[in-house]
């Protein structure tokens, strides 16, 4: 009851105002229904919002700058920082109030704390731009200044706010809102918020049940009898986990365009021609009343009267499959590209696929069930010299598995592979000097436990100065540069990954563990190990040249077993038939056969 007659003696009556004009340079301000301003769009380092209002009130005194949180910005806002700064913050440089042409001077300036941690609203009436008020910590939630007049605005009509925000980052305004007072007294900001000083207005008999316990609400955030409690209640939450955010992209409405500019010699500080949106004049040509936005790109794309979108992608998804593109020259259709081998076959997959609807999945089906792909890759001396790249397609495709296939087969040969779907990235084992040595410092590389361990090699961390690895070893590239064919090498530095790779090792483990408990005699099981890891079964003399190789390994694991232990790994059973069994498996693993489609 104290507090509450306290606050009641010192609360405001303040009259909120919709603005008649919001404008920004570059940030675009809307007026929202209820009155607030919200400001989408870019931003800059130095932005001013320029707000004119037609108040039906005379002699106002005070003038107040409402700071609202919305799920819009980042953080929730109030401000727009996004890099840089404190994200959700904002900065704002000077405030300033002119009528008739004239700037009207401001005799001080205060701020709401609201327990967070900010610069003062009276450094935005100081004429120094380096100076201002910000609310660092204390986002999510609403802040507000009061600005008090030297003399009150005597007549009703216009007046116009000034707001510049100016940092080394762009620190803009989010959501905020204008509210004048006609009290002669001078207003000082303080903790209660606009909402409960409202209820304050409200005679103790004629509140509500709900307006009391609000006010209860607001007494037990601000009471120093309960400081402790609410430290306590903070550090909980600063323990709960971020959540996880994404970014999308917007439509800029078309009120609002990004100029772009053709830039003197491509100095962004001289900029010269304005470009307007349009495709290429040898390309067909979006519809002349249309809009020029993402939606209308989108449908010129897959417009049948597009040829260029269905041969590339078709181009694509035949070298894919074939190791080679019916245009060798995947991200070149131009002049300096090649010429297709087949014109009339990448004319028709282009139609086709518009006529499926676009449909990935149908063209995919066309191409494996077609008697183009299901021929063997085996090739004769006479074709192999008369058409070494099989351009002819006189024979199946034989080509190697990218970098990524290659780990997710071995893992699902051996039966490790997660099956899971989504999720953050995972941290495969590597070897340390990797990541310890990256470009611009190490990374703390820890390896992820569980069956995030085998996750599959679309979930895997990666870094442009310090990609993962065995997939550099086969030819992924950094992601530095956007490249749309990978080049395909062959050499060393592969087997001996194959063979030593942590995750190779475990999969041949898993494989020698199963392996080694399945029935059977050891021919019947290193058919089966020969069939899971190459999906075929060995002739005479493959199988001939295994069972030689598993009794010697076998014979020197027996009078060795300290190697036997550390080839086997953890599991139950005879150590040396799991590291005999281990021993074949990464040999089929390394095999060229197991790496390459075919």
């Amino acid at each position: 009851r104290e507090w509450v007659a306290a606050e009641e003696a010192r609360a405001t009556r303040w009259t909120p105002l919709r603005p008649i004009e919001a404008s920004a340079k570059i940030p675009r301000l809307t007026v929202e229904e209820d009155g607030t301003v919200f400001a989408s769009g870019d931003q800059s380092k130095r932005d001013i919002y320029n707000l004119k209002f037609q108040a039906d009130l005379k002699g106002i005194t005070a003038i107040r700058l409402e700071t609202l949180p919305d799920v819009r910005l980042p953080e929730h806002g109030p401000g727009r920082v996004y890099y840089e700064g404190p994200p959700g913050d904002f900065f704002l440089s000077d405030f300033r109030v002119s009528a008739g042409g004239k700037t009207l001077p401001l005799k001080g300036a205060t701020h709401s704390s609201s327990g967070a941690k900010t610069e003062s609203a009276s450094a935005t009436i100081d004429e120094d731009p380096q100076t201002g008020w910000s609310i660092g910590g204390g986002r999510e939630r609403a802040h507000w200044a009061v600005f008090n007049l030297a003399a009150p605005i005597v007549d009703r009509g216009d007046f116009e706010i000034r707001l510049l925000f100016e940092r080394y980052y762009a620190a803009g305004l989010g959501k905020f809102r204008i509210s004048v007072t006609t009290e002669a007294r001078p207003i000082e900001a303080h903790g209660v918020p606009p909402e409960i000083e409202l209820i304050l207005f409200t005679p103790t008999s004629q509140r509500t049940a709900e307006q009391n316990a609000r006010l209860l609400r607001q007494f037990l955030e601000v009471a120093p009898e309960l400081a402790k409690e609410r430290e306590a209640i903070e550090a909980l939450r600063k323990t709960m986990p971020n959540r996880l955010t994404t970014l999308v992209m917007q439509e800029r409405p078309p009120s609002n365009p990004r100029p772009t500019f053709v830039h003197n010699r491509g100095e962004y500080l001289q900029p010269t021609d304005r470009v307007e949106p349009a495709v290429l004049s040898i390309l067909p040509q979006l519809p002349k009343d249309g809009p020029r936005d993402r939606l209308a790109l989108a449908r010129w794309l897959v417009s049948t009267d597009n040829p260029l979108t269905g041969r590339v992608v078709m181009n694509r998804n035949w070298a894919a499959f074939f190791g080679n593109g019916i245009v060798r020259t995947l991200d070149d259709f131009g002049y300096q590209g090649g010429l297709p081998s087949h014109p009339e076959l990448l004319d028709w997959l282009a139609v086709e696929f518009a006529r499926q609807d676009w449909s990935m999945k149908a063209m995919h089906r066309l191409i494996v069930m077609s008697a183009t792909y299901q021929q063997t890759s085996h090739v004769s001396p006479e074709l192999l010299a008369k058409d070494p790249e099989n351009r002819l397609l006189a024979r199946g495709p034989r080509v190697r598995l990218e970098a990524e296939q290659i780990r997710d087969h071995a893992l699902r040969v051996s039966g490790l592979l997660s099956e899971r779907v989504g999720g953050p990235s995972v941290f495969p084992p590597q070897p340390p000097g990797v990541t310890t040595e990256g470009t611009y410092g190490g990374i703390n590389w820890k390896p992820s436990e569980g069956s995030d361990r085998f996750r599959r090699g679309l979930y895997t961390f990666s870094k442009r100065t310090a990609p993962y690895a065995s997939f550099t070893t086969f030819d992924a590239p950094s992601g530095e540069v956007c490249v749309a064919r990978r080049e395909v090498s062959n050499t060393p530095l592969q087997a001996l990954t194959l063979l030593n790779d942590t995750v190779f090792q475990d999969a041949a483990q898993a494989l020698g563990r199963r392996m080694s408990v399945l029935p059977g005699t050891v021919e019947k099981r290193m058919s089966a190990l020969f069939r899971r890891c190459l999906s075929r079964s060995p002739d005479s003399r493959e199988l001939s040249t295994l069972l030689r190789f598993y009794h010697a390994q076998r014979s020197r694991l027996v009078q060795k077993e300290l190697d036997a232990v550390t080839l086997a790994g953890p599991g139950e059973g005879d150590v040396v038939e799991r590291a005999v069994w281990t021993i074949l498996a990464r040999a089929i693993l390394n095999l060229d056969e197991t790496v390459t489609k075919g």
